[in-house]
């Protein structure tokens, strides 16, 4: 993840399926976060990035793609890898798999060991933590404490300001 960070992209969208959107809508959140905002972080899902959302991929974008187990499910992911290929636009792609077949040659990965088969909700913790590497990492880079990195103190590792209203 150091040397992934170190190639100082601009923006990076996480894309999944299914449960899988959710990782990536919290692998961006915790890159904003750890990044002061200084990084455009985006999430969506596999198909849905191809209806407009596409258009934020430049040579400065890395695209990380959570690859699914789901047979069914997996094939699509893998169309969009391939076109995402094709198009030549992305500064960099990586996938996280529990499993590489199928996978186009020349794009990065990170396979984790024995999961080829396993449910994409085992898949969970262990896809989570790149990104959050990824994220650590970019902090250290900018200069940033990863434990306290909204220089203006706006944003806090626990929510401040919260009122609890009562129920009617």
């Amino acid at each position: 993840m150091k040397t992934l960070a170190a190639r100082r992209y601009e923006r990076v969208v996480y894309l999944g399926s299914h449960i899988f959107k959710g990782l990536a809508r919290e692998a961006a959140l915790k890159l904003l976060e750890l990044t002061d905002g200084g990084m455009v972080a985006a999430y969506d899902s596999p198909l849905g990035f191809r209806h407009g959302p596409k258009t934020i991929v430049n040579d400065r974008t890395l695209v990380v793609v959570f690859l699914s187990n789901d047979g069914y499910t997996r094939r699509y992911d893998l169309d969009l890898l391939e076109e995402i290929q094709r198009d030549g636009k992305a500064g960099g792609l990586l996938v996280i798999a529990g499993g590489d077949e199928g996978l186009p040659a020349g794009i990065e990965r990170i396979v984790v060991p024995a999961m080829q088969d396993g449910p994409d909700v085992d898949l969970l913790f262990p896809f989570i933590a790149a990104p959050q590497m990824f994220a650590f990492e970019e902090s250290i880079r900018r200069g940033l404490s990863p434990d306290k990195p909204n220089v203006s103190g706006t944003v806090n590792r626990v929510v401040q300001g919260v009122r609890i209203h009562a129920v009617r």
